[in-house]
């Protein structure tokens, strides 16, 4: 028993990371059943979750989104492209969430938000940064509509995804990055990224002197996160297996210390499917009128 998971970015993005994690322990639990990745990246992830839309509701094709990309910008800013609903699916858990960070190319002094305000303020410059999602772009554009630069010397790159936005930086062909600390964190302890602040409310233990970007840009507190989908329709027995397989896995000790390892972690609030309903609409509610302000290249 073969199940596709549709994900919207490439390798090495979140989604893929803590899914990986979580499939690695519900295949050790069923044996038989085993998971073939369909990457399908392009316009934010959009073309990849048009296309699961299209899938059947048999319970052989579940999908991993990114929150932001696919339920609070899709429609705000790809409306020719996007052809589904993305509050029709059925949802059966958040898998994990991982804080945004801002990174910077190691051959750079501006490393702290203290010099990165004063650069961007100053705009004597241009100054660009790579993102590789709605998420990444609306921290960026809320960065900014906090610092009030003199004059728009800012350009944000939407890359296909995190990894493709983290090489640009890694080369030094960007200055500067937005991406989950889940998928730049294991650089910066090579010494391969510099990590300005963390967008996020409260310190992780293993960036323990990281500075957050909140207390320097109020409200500055923005996650990446990945949801577990299927098929609008999906029957319930199989919507109720989805859940019994993965929600204890997601709790599990095991998946909890790789999670710690890749700073990933879990919102058990948001493991059933009216707590996945609940709260991408709290994220729309919050985020979709900022997005509607902003342009998505």
């Amino acid at each position: 028993w073969s199940s596709d998971v549709c994900s919207s970015d490439l390798p090495g993005a979140g989604n893929e990371i803590s899914f990986r994690i979580v499939a690695a322990e519900v295949e050790k639990k069923f044996p038989n059943f085993k998971w073939v990745p369909d990457y399908k990246p392009g316009a934010d992830g959009n073309i990849g979750m048009n296309h699961f839309d299209r899938l059947p509701a048999d319970g052989y094709s579940v999908a991993m989104p990114s929150c932001q990309s696919t339920f609070v910008t899709a429609e705000v800013w790809y409306p020719q492209t996007v052809k589904f609903d993305a509050m029709g699916w059925e949802g059966v858990a958040n898998i994990g969430k991982s804080p945004l960070a801002f990174y910077a190319r190691t051959k750079t002094d501006v490393n702290t938000p203290e010099k990165l305000i004063k650069e961007v303020r100053a705009a004597q410059r241009p100054i660009t940064f790579a993102t590789g999602g709605a998420a990444h772009k609306l921290a960026v554009e809320y960065f900014m509509s906090g610092v009030k630069p003199e004059k728009d010397t800012v350009e944000t790159i939407l890359y296909k995804g995190p990894a493709q936005a983290m090489a640009d930086v890694l080369s030094g062909a960007v200055e500067f990055g937005v991406f989950p600390i889940a998928v730049g964190g294991p650089l910066v302890k090579a010494g391969k990224l510099q990590l300005i602040g963390l967008a996020s409310e409260v310190p992780l233990a293993e960036f323990p002197k990281a500075k957050l970007m909140k207390d320097f840009v109020p409200g500055l507190n923005v996650y990446a996160c990945w949801n577990l989908m299927l098929p609008r329709g999906t029957p319930q027995e199989i919507q109720d297996w989805y859940h019994s397989a993965f929600v204890p896995v997601i709790r599990s000790a095991v998946v909890q210390e790789q999670f710690d390892k890749n700073y990933i972690f879990v919102s058990p609030q948001e493991h059933t499917p009216e707590g996945v309903r609940a709260a991408m609409y709290r994220l729309r509610q919050q985020w979709q009128p900022f997005a509607r302000k902003i342009k998505p290249e």
